[in-house]
């Protein structure tokens, strides 16, 4: 059975996960086949974060400032201090940060979270932020313009 999705404006296929699941006879082998495919695993997507902020040469305080959060929010999701980030919050520190849509979307599934959907309006505003790398308060303002939640409050 094949999971279709499209990327890029490409089809691409996927093994589903359900298929492989259902191969396999007990939770430890499934487990030891696939465990890089387990989502939210806290202190894995704090050091994903991590890798983020030393690949763009960025300091988390500054990364927090800037996603319009508490200063210590990036640190404390990177030190595990902060379990459960909100897809908003993780959203505007890849903004903040400037990465790419593709490292936003598998941090949002890394963390449990949907990724961007094409089908929702206000996720394809925030998906035009990122590809045409605007900075937050601009993907902000175009959200407030339709009439759609802003990903911070002033």
């Amino acid at each position: 059975m094949r999971d279709e999705y499209f990327y890029s404006n490409r089809k691409v296929e996927s093994i589903k996960l359900e298929y492989c699941i259902e191969s396999c006879k007990t939770f430890e082998e499934f487990s030891k086949s696939f465990s890089d495919e387990f989502l939210n695993d806290d202190t894995r997507v704090g050091d994903y974060l991590d890798d983020l902020l030393r690949d763009y040469d960025k300091k988390a305080s500054v990364v927090s400032f800037d996603a319009h959060l508490a200063n210590s929010y990036v640190g404390n999701i990177i030190n595990g201090k902060k379990n459960n980030p909100s897809r908003d919050a993780l959203i505007n520190i890849c903004l903040a940060i400037g990465t790419t849509l593709e490292q936003a979307q598998y941090l949002l599934k890394y963390a449990g979270h949907a990724p961007l959907y094409v089908r929702r309006k206000r996720d394809v505003i925030i998906w035009f932020g990122f590809m045409k790398h605007e900075t937050i308060e601009i993907v902000n303002d175009n959200l407030l313009q339709c009439g759609l939640k802003p990903l911070y409050s002033e």
